[in-house]
């Protein structure tokens, strides 16, 4: 066979003979067993590579390249060249055919050969082979070069549009990990600058700027960037850096030694920057290489390259800034980039200058103020730009490095920055950057110099128009005025008053721009008036004095030549002149008002004459006739906000008549007034109004009419009993109309919440007739929306269809006796009475013919109002008027099967339940029929008359339930409410009970629980429902002896008995009947909830039966009722983890099962453990969070179906615990062995951790029992075992490797011990107590998943040491090793960087809070506590020194570790700076330094 195969090694040396039949010849020696010569893989790979080597040697052309590279990248797909030990040769790749792949591996794409692909898949294959790679790993010069060229290609693919392969992605992720290896091992960094410099710094900048289109390429960039920072930062190279910055930037007149390898990386900038785009392939170069300037300056910074001169820091931002064109001398730029690119590149590098404090002022002085004229410098080039978020954040930052930067350049700063601020989107920027000038000034109590900057700003300003002067701006110099000391308060004044006094005089007619000057600097003294702080009691006499001139010099210079120039002869004064005297006029009338409180010569008695006009003189002592004037002119001007001023003028008038009257009566002025202000507010309703902003001066056509209706609603409060009803009542009718006459859904949805909000106000809802106007004009709203019957307009026409029927019933809710205060209590309950009447004859039928025309479209706001008003204090009559209402529109919405009405009967339903709920002792069911009233909610409810879903039948159950506990609480309607449940109970089928009667025995059974309860009550209560049992025994008993299917009904009516009557009363076949079914529900869990929660509430009566002496269960029975209930408990406890699914990011965490087994269930919508708290605002009898509580709080939200089963698992437990304490000592021990038992983990399968979960949680409820003394000694006899067993199942969990599993029965058994530690020594012994330590050892606390298993251990510590502290000092350095596991966990979660979101931050500090509560407890015991202080001391530096803490951790971990300072004396201190390492010890010189200047007790106060 030889000789077949003899002659290929000639063939293929042949140089005649074709390139394809000897690169054939090649791959079949390769594969083939039967060719040998010696050393043949070696010498078919040298072959390959020679040909690519010398190509025109051998022959070969640009296409039989490709076929070449083929071949190669066939053969090293194959094993034999990456297992050479199993084929017993050794191959090696030559270092030339390796620089030929180099080379190639870009070229031949520029070429765009198609090798391209094979290239890159034999540089995979070598660099993935382990005994290949040497080739690439042994020679740092050719690697660096061989990861510049496949970035490059990479870039190049990517601009191109091409896909990336994932050969080339895998290549390069496998160079940059061999790279970066490789660079840290280098043992000459200047040589690794100069070739990152030469060969990757330009191609990972435009890789970086890729990323976005290609995303999995960000960890590979992350990864690049760190190997540039590691290049070009390293520690080697500070010296050059300031020897380079010092010769380039510096200021001195020594020459300095340039680093070579540094100037070489500026200057590859600096070609970078000045390249145009569209030289390289069309990439923008200038933006990414200015966007890699603030990068790199940001990290020199933080590398501290700069050492501990900063100046080096700054020479390197003066160097970026000659970068892009920004010199020391010239104003003018003259670098590559335009003004806005500097700007952006600017911001962030003065950001950083602040960040890492780079500039100190003291030391700046002492070098001559180099950077302080520098900055002045930068702050030319930043105004020249235009007006952007990064303009502003760059001026924000120059003013945090040092004010007087920018004031050399103030009123450029103002102009530019705000005067000329033409686009709205930047007043974000725009409040921030003012608000911070603002907060600067202020504290450095300099407010006057900055104002007089301000107005020497106007001055010199064009004012083109109006400046923004926003409502954050006003907030923020309000909150500065408000705390200017006196004397600042009148120098502030007299600056603004001479301003606008210079302004005025100089004002010419018809001159705009004077005016908008005139009118900003009236702004800025509107707001100063609105919030200076005059009328104080802590104001001096002289200060008074100062004020009540510059009052009088206001009016004198100010507001009388204003209001001249205004209404003179032929006056053309521009309309902000106007607007500015209006302006004035009212914020200096509100503090005159406010001033003349303080003057005993109280002159406002005069405000009583019948006109407005004269009012006003008085209070301005000005002419009435001008005033007439005013307003004339602002209401012929038709600009809505000057008319606006002109309601406010008169709610002066207002304010000074409502000052002086004593007694509170309705007045006619001020009626006229109020009824004034609101007359045009519904004219101005047309179109789609938007809502009111916070300042006059933005008043507009759109939110005028909001704005008034804000005001008027604003004065309600102040008029009170001054006002008539019928003056409300025109009011509440405005408020309902602006509410629902709005066509723009989006708008009116709008104007509805900002309206409801200002009617929720309390000072509204407690304003005199508000409450009962408001609820007739919801009426008269709703009556509108009820389309008339055509066929008879007669008042008072026939009732007989239902539009007029719902229609009359609201008529006569609106009825003017509920609005008149004179009217008598029983007129209204009569009126009331006859409504009652109306709606139980047309409106209580469920079968009623007739269908309701009506746009319900504005419902919903009119049940909102509704909503709003029943929160606050209704008289009883308005509360039964509110359910009247209600249930008028309910009976008309619950009988029509439309779509869409079940969404508005979900609203109804809800204000009703919370009418209802609130109803105190009103005599509601004196008003409403109760026959009627039960017979239609019974119809509604009956199960072949459901028409909507269970949501809308659980509310109107609730109705029902809530309607019954009202009517039980009225003692006198008990006799008619038990004769109606025995007629139910005649009339009913045997397959169910009426839910009536179901609810009305609960309502008496909760009845008959309340403490001090009459005997005649108890008697007549007893009495009725044995009538009642009577009834339904032969329901039971038929059903009993057909076998008959029991529904919920049939138990929970005989569980509401088995708790009222007595013993005998009760035939035991019925209650061994309901048992016996209970039993069997519970044993085969049904779908149905409600039937589920009904037999579990059953068997809480029976175990806790009235009757003390005579007991319904058996020993037996309770023993057999024990076992199905834990069977059952455990039931759900794995049912619930089959079918839970923890949501994490980007991942889906597995139930305890799946986690086990590795299967997956169902998706379910809530978890058992995990549970958040809920609100709910009932004032329900029941408990808040039992399970009672959350049942009714699930029908309410129509989840009871859906999420039943977390009802059921808190009634279990409920039920353990009243069987717990009905049974007797033997039954108890049995129970107690069974749960020591069940809490031995035998092996980790799901099974038995099922089972131990479950007796945990049944143990918790068995502590938690009131137990007497001999079942107390059982249970402590059984502790030691029970703590045995937990730790021997956390020993088992710590090797599961599943932290999920662990934290699922792990925390409640930490939680469960740290509960029976709370009991103390009467519990358990110091030994058993000492067991705790081991489970707080084992618990796994690593990542941000085991916040739980934190909390849960730092509670069984705190126990321990609160409860068991002579335990604790027995074993105090496992003690201190658990403290320590905590104190690691919390600095490891509250590193800065792994906290991103606010709710992470919070968990952390969580955990910060209560370890400082553990940490105090320890050093509450100096003497035990102080010898060990030491390693808890160093624990927290020697971690702390890892990581930054986030500040809201840091401020919360820090009491902690002082605590722990507090008991150590100076040997403590002593032996640490012996002990800690350098590093170490530097951190503990800062903290020890910190808690001597702040925390130690000096003894000095």
């Amino acid at each position: 066979m030889a000789n077949i195969y003899s002659g290929i090694y000639t063939k293929l040396k042949d140089r005649s003979t074709d390139i394809k039949d000897r690169l054939k010849l090649t791959k079949f020696a390769w594969l083939s067993d039967k060719v040998i010569f010696p050393n043949k893989e070696q010498v078919l790979i040298d072959f390959l590579g020679g040909l690519l080597l010398n190509r025109k040697r051998s022959n070969v052309t640009e296409d039989e390249t490709g076929l070449v590279w083929r071949c190669l990248y066939e053969v090293l797909q194959t094993k034999k060249c990456h297992v050479p030990a199993k084929f017993r040769h050794t191959l090696i790749i030559k270092p030339s055919i390796s620089q030929v792949l180099c080379d190639s591996i870009l070229l031949e794409y520029e070429k765009n050969s198609g090798c391209t692909a094979d290239i890159v898949g034999c540089a995979l294959a070598i660099i993935k082979s382990p005994t290949l790679s040497y080739v690439f790993t042994s020679k740092y010069d050719f690697l660096v070069k061989f990861l510049g060229n496949v970035l490059l290609l990479m870039v190049r693919t990517i601009q191109d549009g091409k896909p990336v392969s994932s050969d080339l992605f895998q290549l390069l992720q496998k160079c940059i990990a061999m790279y970066s290896v490789s660079q840290r091992a280098h043992p000459q960094q200047t040589k690794v600058f100069q070739s990152v410099v030469e060969h990757l710094l330009i191609s990972t900048l435009l890789l970086g700027s890729l990323a976005e289109k290609c995303p999995e390429l960000k960890n590979c960039v992350e990864k690049l960037n760190d190997i540039l920072d590691q290049a070009l930062f390293h520690r080697e190279h500070h010296p050059f850096y300031e020897s380079f910055l010092s010769a380039v930037a510096g200021k001195d007149d020594k020459k300095h030694k340039i680093s070579k390898t540094i100037e070489s990386l500026f200057h590859s900038l600096s070609s970078l920057l000045n390249k145009k785009k569209g030289q390289v392939n069309d990439t923008d170069t200038q933006k990414i290489v200015s966007q890699y300037l603030v990068v790199f300056f940001d990290h020199f910074l933080s590398q501290k390259c700069h050492g501990e001169k900063t100046l080096t820091g700054f020479q390197l931002f003066v160097h970026i800034c000659h970068l892009i064109g920004i010199s020391d001398s010239s104003v003018e730029r003259g670098g590559p980039l335009d003004q806005q690119e500097v700007v952006t590149v600017l911001s962030p590098l003065v950001r950083s200058l602040l960040k890492h404090d780079i500039y100190s002022q003291p030391q700046d002085a002492s070098d001559g103020n180099i950077q302080y004229k520098f900055y002045c410098h930068i702050l030319i080039h930043v105004l020249q730009g235009k007006q952007s978020s990064l303009f502003y954040a760059c001026l924000e930052s120059l003013l945090e490095l040092n004010h007087a930067i920018l004031e050399t350049k103030m009123s450029e700063v103002f102009i530019t920055g705000w005067f000329e601020v033409l686009n709205r989107d930047l007043l974000t920027s725009l409040d921030s950057f003012l608000a911070k000038l603002l907060q600067t000034y202020s504290k450095l109590r300099q407010v006057p110099k900055l104002l007089s900057l301000l107005l020497t700003a106007v001055r010199g300003s064009e004012f083109s128009q109006d400046p923004v002067f926003s409502e954050g701006t006003a907030l923020r110099l309000g909150e500065v005025v408000e705390q200017l000391p006196q004397a600042v308060i009148t120098e502030v004044w007299g600056l603004l008053l001479k301003e606008i006094s210079e302004l005025l005089l100089g004002l010419q007619t018809e001159d705009t721009r004077s005016a908008c000057r005139l009118l900003f600097v009236t702004k800025l003294f509107a707001v100063f008036l609105s919030h200076v702080k005059v009328a104080d009691y802590t104001i001096t006499h002289l200060t008074r004095l100062k004020v009540k001139g510059l009052m009088e010099e206001t009016q004198s210079r100010l507001i009388a030549p204003l209001i001249e120039r205004v209404t003179g002869r032929k006056s053309t004064a521009p309309e902000p002149v106007l607007f500015s005297a209006l302006l004035l006029s009212y914020y200096w009338g509100e503090l005159h008002l406010l001033l003349e409180a303080f003057n005993v010569a109280d002159q406002r008695s005069e405000c009583h004459e019948q006109n407005i006009y004269r009012n006003l003189a008085v209070i301005f002592s000005i002419d009435s006739t001008r005033w007439k004037k005013i307003h004339t002119i602002a209401t012929n001007a038709g600009v809505k906000r000057d008319s606006y001023l002109w309601k406010l003028l008169t709610t002066l008038v207002l304010k000074a008549m409502l000052a002086d009257m004593g007694v509170e009566v309705p007045n006619k002025e001020v009626t006229r007034i109020v009824l004034k202000l609101s007359s045009d507010t519904e004219k101005c309703l047309s179109g789609n109004p938007s809502l009111a902003s916070g300042m006059l001066w933005e008043i507009s056509e759109e939110n005028y009419s909001p704005a008034s209706l804000d005001l008027v609603l604003k004065m309600l409060p102040l008029c009170g009993p001054h006002l008539s009803c019928d003056t409300t009542q025109q009011i509440t009718e405005l408020v309902m109309r602006v509410m629902t006459n709005v066509t723009d859904a989006e708008i009116r949805q709008l104007l509805e919440s900002h309206v409801l909000e200002r009617c929720s106000h309390p000072d509204i809802l407690e304003s005199c007739s508000w409450s009962s106007c408001m609820l007739t004009a919801t009426f008269k709203t709703f009556c509108l929306t009820i389309q008339e019957n055509q066929r008879n307009t007669n008042k008072k026409m026939k009732i007989d269809s239902k539009s007029s029927s719902v229609r009359a019933v609201l008529d006569e809710l609106c009825d003017d006796v509920f609005t008149i205060q004179a009217s008598e209590y029983r007129k209204r309950m009569e009126k009331l009475r006859f409504i009652s009447d109306l709606i139980s004859d047309r409106l209580l039928n469920v079968h009623r013919e007739g269908h309701l025309t009506a746009d319900k479209s504005s419902w919903g706001v009119c049940l909102q109002q509704i909503d709003i008003l029943t929160q606050c204090d209704l008289s009883p009559e308005e509360r039964i008027r509110s359910v009247l209402g209600v249930l008028t529109l309910l009976t008309d919405t619950v009988s029509q099967e439309q779509a869409g009405e079940e969404e508005l009967l979900g609203k109804i339903l809800c204000v009703m339940i919370k009418i209802v709920e609130k109803m105190g002792q009103a005599p509601l069911f004196h008003v409403i029929n109760v026959q009627r009233f039960m017979n239609w909610c019974s119809s509604l409810l009956a199960k072949e008359n459901k028409m909507y879903s269970l949501a809308i039948c659980q509310k109107l159950e609730l109705i029902l339930q809530l309607s019954c506990r009202v009517m039980v609480k009225d003692f006198q309607l008990l006799p008619e409410l038990f004769h109606i449940m025995n007629k139910e109970l005649q009339g009913s089928s045997m397959t169910a009970v009426p839910c009536s009667v179901v609810i009305f025995l609960k309502e008496i059974s909760l009845l008959l629980k309340r403490p001090y309860l009459k005997e005649e009550v108890i008697s007549m209560c007893q009495t009725g429902v044995l009538e009642v049992y009577r009834h339904l025994k032969p329901h039971l008993d038929k059903l009993q002896e057909s076998s008959g299917k029991l529904t919920a009904g049939h138990v929970c009516s005989l569980s509401a008995v088995v708790q009222i009557l007595p013993r005998e009363q009760i035939d035991s076949e019925n209650v061994l009947f309901i048992l016996d079914f209970s039993l069997k529900i519970l044993e085969d869990l049904q779908e149905d909830p409600c039937l589920t929660s009904a037999c579990l509430e059953y068997i809480q009566s029976l175990c806790l039966s009235l009757d003390p002496d005579v007991k319904l269960l058996t020993p037996e029975q309770k023993l057999t009722l024990w076992t199905t209930l834990k069977s059952v408990f455990k039931h759900i406890l794995v049912q619930n983890g089959r079918k839970t699914s923890i949501r994490r990011e980007h991942q889906s965490v597995k139930c305890l099962v799946a986690s086990i087994l590795k299967s997956e269930g169902p998706e379910r919508k809530f978890d058992y453990f995990t549970d958040t708290p809920m609100e709910w605002t009932s004032l329900d009898e029941d408990k808040q969070g039992s399970w009672a509580w959350l049942r009714k709080k699930m029908m309410y939200d129509g989840s009871f179906e859906r999420e039943g089963g977390r009802v059921i698992f808190q009634q279990i437990q409920s039920s353990v615990g009243a069987l717990i304490f009905c049974v007797g000592d033997d039954e108890f021990q049995a129970i107690i062995n069974s749960l020591v038992s069940d809490c031995h983990l035998e092996e980790l399968v799901p099974h038995n951790l099922y089972k131990m979960l479950a007796s945990v949680h049944l143990w918790k409820q068995v502590l938690h029992n009131e137990l007497t003394e001999e079942k107390g000694a059982i249970v402590v006899n059984a502790v030691e075992q029970v703590m045995i067993h937990f730790q021997s199942a956390m020993l088992q969990l710590k090797d599961l490797q599943d932290d999920d599993v662990i934290l699922s029965l792990a925390v409640p058994v930490m939680n469960c011990q740290a509960d029976m530690l709370n009991f103390g020594p009467s519990l358990m012994s110091p030994q058993c107590a000492t067991l705790a330590l081991q489970s707080c050892t084992y618990i796994p606390l690593c990542t941000s998943s085991h916040y739980p298993a934190f909390h849960a251990v730092c509670v069984v510590l705190t126990s321990l040491i609160v409860h068991h502290t002579d335990s604790v000092f027995k074993v105090i350095s496992t003690f201190i090793s658990c403290a320590n596991r905590l104190m690691k966990f919390v600095i490891a979660m509250g590193n800065q960087e792994m906290l991103m979101e606010s709710n992470t931050v919070m968990e952390a500090r969580n955990c910060a809070h209560n370890l400082n509560k553990l940490y105090v407890l320890i050093a509450s015991h100096k003497l035990d506590f102080s010898k060990v202080a030491v390693y808890l001391v160093s624990n927290f530096v020697s971690e702390v020194q890892k990581v930054t803490l986030h500040p809201a951790v840091k401020r919360a971990l820090l009491p902690a570790i002082y605590a722990i300072l507090d008991i150590c004396d100076n040997h403590v201190i002593s032996q640490l700076h012996m002990v800690l390492n350098q590093g170490v010890k530097a951190v503990f010189n800062v903290l020890y330094s910190d808690y001597m200047k702040y925390h130690h007790y000096t003894g000095k106060v």
